[in-house]
């Protein structure tokens, strides 16, 4: 597995992680992405968002990250 971070936040980072090739997740996800929020001041919300195609990923991240550069 490779983990990327996609954006530093004060209390927690959003992270990609994506699967080695010819390797996929449980639930057959090639990327999985665990994105915070604020929800007070000692602790963020986590959301995670799973992908299965690599075409959904690369949209979703050229719309919500567009300065992450990734070479697969």
């Amino acid at each position: 597995m490779q983990t990327f971070i996609l954006r530093e936040r004060p209390l927690t980072d959003n992270i990609l992680m994506l699967a080695d090739e010819g390797k996929v997740f449980k639930g057959n996800y090639i990327a999985i992405i665990k994105e915070n929020t604020f929800l007070n001041e000692w602790s963020d919300k986590e959301r995670v968002k799973k992908f299965r195609k690599q075409k959904m990923l690369d949209n979703y991240l050229t719309k919500n990250y567009p300065e992450f550069e990734i070479n697969y």
